[in-house]
Parts: C-alpha cells; structure tokens; sequence
C-alpha cells in the first residue's frame, strides 16, 4: 500500500490551510491575525503555552488602556473621576501585585482589580486590602473586581467568618451600556467599549475603527493592536479583522521599531507551531494514536527538529524510528 500518498492525500484542504494559515502569519510585515482555526492540530503542550501567552497579552493591554485614568468608566464604576495611577510597587514577599490603584478626587483610593476568568479571589482581595491599608493607612479604599471574561461570573466577593467579616464588588463590564465609553474623547475608553454590553457589534467595531483611522500611523498600529487582543475577550478578531480590511486599515509594522521584533519573533513561532501540528498530523495518519511522550518531545522541540522529523516519517518504521537520532 502506498501509505505515503495516502496520508497526503487524508491531508484534507482544511489541514493544509490551517497549515498555510501559521506560516503566512506577519508574511511581508502586514498585520495579520489568527483566527484560531488550527487550535485542534496544536499538541497539548502548544495549546496551554498559547493560553498563557493570550493571559498575557490580555492583562498587559487592559493595564495599558487603564494608565490614563479612565475617567468616564470610573465615574460609572466608582462616581468620581481619578487624580493620577499610583504605584502597585509595595514591600511583600508576596508574589502578587494588585492591578490599578487610582487616587480619587477626594482623596480616598480605589483598587481596581482586572479579572478575565471567573475564579476564588476572596482571600487574595483580603491580601491586598492589608497591603494597600498599610502603605495608605489614613485614606479610605474602595476595592472593585472589573470582570471582563466571557463566562457567567459564580465566584464570591466576600468572606464571613466569626472574628472576620470582608466583602467587595464584583462589576461585570458587560452590565455597562458600550455607548457610555464610545462617547468618551479617551481612544482608550473607546476601545474598552468593546467588552462593555453591546447591541450591534459591527456597528460598535466600525466606530472604534474609524476613531482609530484618525491617528497618525505609528499611533494607528498600537490602538488597532491593543484593540484586536481586547477584542478575542468577546470572540471578535474576525470581526475586527474583516471591518479593519474593510477600511483599508493595514501598515507595514517592519517599519516600526517596536513590533519588528515582535513580528519576526511571532513569524518564527508560527512557522514552529505550524511544523508541530502537521506532524502530529502525519504520526497520527501513519501510527495512530500518538503517545504523551512523542507529543512532549513535539512540544518542546526546536524548528530544525521538526522539519527532520517530518522528513524522516516516510522512511520509518515504527514511531522510535522517528524520534531515534542515528548519526
């Protein structure tokens, strides 16, 4: 039997697009994105890895958008506008560090704590309530969780005890008409819109957009960024993507000094990625069910290896001989 034609040909058009799809990522400099579709050919290792990467991204740009105090969101959320961003830097063992600390008007403070995943934050609320109060010990504070997940929000937001009694508020974003921070002169408010409860969501990504067409191209690249990561919160790039081509909102980021490293880097893990899962594919049309330690080995592998690997499956045996250095 021709076993090789046979895998290239159950090699169906989808799993070679998803191939292709990793590979023309940032191609030629132009921002691109991706739309998620080869997430099922990625090995276990890969999938957890982008997750934290996605955990990443999305709490560094909602810190970014939050550096300008947000004033129309926290006069909604708390009912005064914010003096300056203080500093989160305190003197802890602690790992943890609470998200934004905001001096009010009157001078009391406010914790805001950004939260994409509904999840037990009782005691570490506490944690923070204690080191703030200590660095702050004469002002009042206000602590407030902002949720921004997509899942229903079941986690608590207080602890009753016999000596001890604490509470806080949970907001979930989506409880905020969008309207309210689209009509805010903050482009980062404008963009936070796109978490907020939304009617027509084409409608609210085009006017995002065309805030964003306004701005000088370097400035463009950074908001149309932030906004495509803010927007995967809602399940959106593809929207954002096809409005954003729509408008003709593309530029050549290898020109930016910033993202050019960003952009090769990206370019390599994808093309590695790519490699990784069309060879799980390939393992798994030629042995079957591909064993945890051949996936680890696939995870943690470098581009080179990868490419030797799929090379060397047409003449192979058994999966041993796949993964078995010869020289």
């Amino acid at each position: 039997m021709d076993w090789q034609g046979e895998i290239l040909d159950n090699l169906t058009v989808e799993d070679i697009s998803r191939y292709q799809v990793l590979n023309v990522m940032y191609m030629g400099g132009l921002l691109t994105w991706e739309l998620g579709a080869t997430a099922d050919l990625k090995p276990t290792g890969i999938m957890e890895d982008q997750k934290e990467k996605n955990r990443s991204q999305y709490d560094t740009t909602l810190k970014d958008l939050f550096e300008k105090p947000p004033q129309r969101l926290l006069q909604i959320l708390i009912g005064r506008e914010a003096v300056e961003l203080l500093s989160v830097e305190f003197a802890s063992t602690q790992k943890r560090l609470p998200d934004l600390l905001f001096l009010m008007q009157d001078d009391s403070i406010t914790h805001l704590e950004l939260q994409g995943r509904p999840e037990v934050m009782e005691w570490r609320m506490l944690m923070y309530y204690s080191v703030i109060r200590q660095r702050y010990p004469n002002r009042i504070l206000i602590q407030k969780v902002l949720y921004v997940g997509l899942q229903e929000w079941q986690s608590g937001s207080s602890i009753e005890e016999p000596n001890l009694s604490f509470h806080y508020e949970v907001i979930d974003i989506r409880s905020i008409d969008c309207r309210e921070l689209l009509d805010s002169p903050s482009l980062e408010e404008n963009i936070l819109a796109i978490l907020c409860r939304i009617d027509n969501q084409k409608e609210v990504i085009q006017e995002i957009l065309y805030r964003i067409s306004e701005l000088p191209i370097k400035a463009r690249a950074d908001a149309l960024t932030k906004l495509v990561i803010i927007s995967r919160l809602r399940r959106l790039e593809t929207v954002v993507k096809e409005e954003a081509e729509e408008m003709s909102l593309t530029f050549n980021l290898m020109e930016n000094d910033v993202f050019r490293p960003i952009i090769v880097k990206a370019q390599m893990e994808s093309r590695q990625e790519g490699e990784a899962a069309i060879l799980t594919r390939l393992l798994q049309r030629r042995f079957g069910t591909v064993p945890d330690w051949a996936n680890e080995k696939i995870a943690k592998a470098d581009l080179s290896s990868l490419e030797d690997w799929s090379l060397r499956i047409f003449d192979a045996q058994s999966l041993d001989d796949v993964f078995t250095d010869k020289t």
